[in-house]
């Protein structure tokens, strides 16, 4: 064993937290055996769809829920704060998911169409609302289903576009000063987002230069960071799933 172990981008419990996640996700959704896509931002279902609605199918259909009854509506004016959603630090909801009279609802804000990619990544986040409706607390508790909606889209695949949508930058000018600002999208941060997504990647045999190719230039060193990290600590990331103990993270 080395000396000086690499570390993960993310502190301890959040790293043991990710991890527990992928094992409540892969009892929950009883996949063991099954291999997602890596959906990347140049993926050829994503770029040759030109609408939004073509976007979900996509979505949908990587996230192998092409048959899951659900339908989509654009809203034009801000979406209502009062079902799971998706949304900036500034308040802005981007996407709800709900159930209405038996059927499976997601919304999505217009102002998401400018950026494809980071709709996909919203798209990914709310129907992983729908897939774990009734599959209980995560691990950590009910306040953390938010954050375990964002690691079930990196499970199915989707965490390089979660990782690139987590942050926005824009620029601002008030007629005399100009400058940058960045706001945050979704619930988990981009480091704990690049880490289960390297978590993904171990689990799965993907090569992480793919993932780290199409990830933002200043997160591609984080990644890498973090795949070795994992593949260090955990030699077999399925077994160590296995061996979480998750009665232990329902009361922590």
């Amino acid at each position: 064993m080395p000396f000086f172990k690499p570390k993960p981008p993310v502190d301890r419990d959040e790293y043991e937290w990710l991890l527990a996640c992928f094992a409540w996700l892969r009892t929950v959704l009883d996949d063991a055996h099954i291999r997602p896509a890596l959906v990347l931002p140049g993926d050829p279902e994503l770029i040759s769809a030109r609408t939004a609605p073509a976007l979900f199918e996509a979505v949908r259909t990587s996230a192998q829920m092409a048959d899951w009854p659900c339908r989509l509506e654009k809203v034009e004016v801000q979406l209502p704060d009062t079902s799971p959603h998706i949304r900036h630090d500034s308040g802005e909801v981007l996407g709800t998911f709900s159930i209405e009279n038996e059927e499976a609802v997601i919304r999505y804000s217009s102002q998401m169409l400018k950026d494809p990619d980071a709709l996909a990544a919203t798209f990914a986040h709310e129907l992983c609302h729908y897939l774990l409706v009734g599959a209980g607390d995560p691990p950590g508790g009910p306040d953390l289903l938010e954050h375990a909606t964002d690691c079930a889209a990196v499970y199915l695949g989707f965490g390089v576009l979660l990782a690139n949508s987590a942050r926005t930058f824009q620029q601002w000018s008030d007629g005399e000063w100009s400058g940058w600002q960045s706001r945050p999208q979704g619930y988990l941060s981009e480091n704990a987002l690049v880490t289960a997504t390297a978590m993904f990647a171990a689990l799965h045999n993907y090569e992480i230069d793919r993932a780290s190719a199409a990830l933002k230039p200043y997160l591609r060193s984080d990644l890498k960071k973090a795949f070795k990290a994992v593949t260090t600590d955990y030699p077999d990331i399925s077994q160590a799933m296995e061996s979480v103990n998750l009665l232990e993270w329902r009361f922590s």
